[in-house]
């Protein structure tokens, strides 16, 4: 008796490079999802941080005014009235540049955090390098002067 073999075919290999677009767009919905997760993530932080600083402001305000509150009540003249006064314009002023100052930095943060989450979406590869767009601008550039070349010498008389 002579055993059949049976051969069975490999399977056709196939380079990773070959489907890569495709993964990508299979991976595309789980991207977006992380993008918008994280991104919201970003701005409950920022607003959070956002809400610390305004209530930090508000305590030392706060802290501040009913100091100056005692002060004024204490006061016997005109001087002691106007020291307080200009105390408080002095704090104020001092607190308005730190709170804006901390915003504004709190804020920039939060913009450079969401800059970064793109990095999830985008894959590394789709965004250009200089050079590579330079070359491309002098490319169409030479296609232009080509394209125009005959065609501009005999329009001239």
């Amino acid at each position: 008796m002579t055993a059949k073999s049976t051969r069975t075919a490999a399977p056709a290999e196939s380079t990773p490079d070959a489907f890569a677009p495709l993964n990508w767009l299979a991976d595309l919905p789980r991207r977006q999802l992380t993008f918008a997760l994280r991104s919201a993530s970003t701005v409950f932080r920022g607003s959070e941080a956002i809400r610390g600083i305004q209530q930090q402001a508000a305590h030392r305000a706060l802290t501040q005014h009913e100091a100056a509150l005692e002060r004024l009540r204490a006061s016997r003249d005109v001087g002691e009235m106007m020291a307080v006064q200009s105390e408080l314009m002095r704090f104020n002023l001092h607190e308005m540049t730190q709170y804006w100052q901390q915003l504004a930095n709190t804020a920039f943060k939060a913009q450079v955090d969401l800059v970064g989450s793109t990095s999830e979406v985008l894959p590394a590869a789709a965004e250009p390098t200089l050079e590579a767009l330079q070359q491309a601008f002098a490319a169409s550039l030479d296609n232009m002067e080509n394209a125009a070349g005959p065609a501009a010498g005999a329009s001239t008389h």
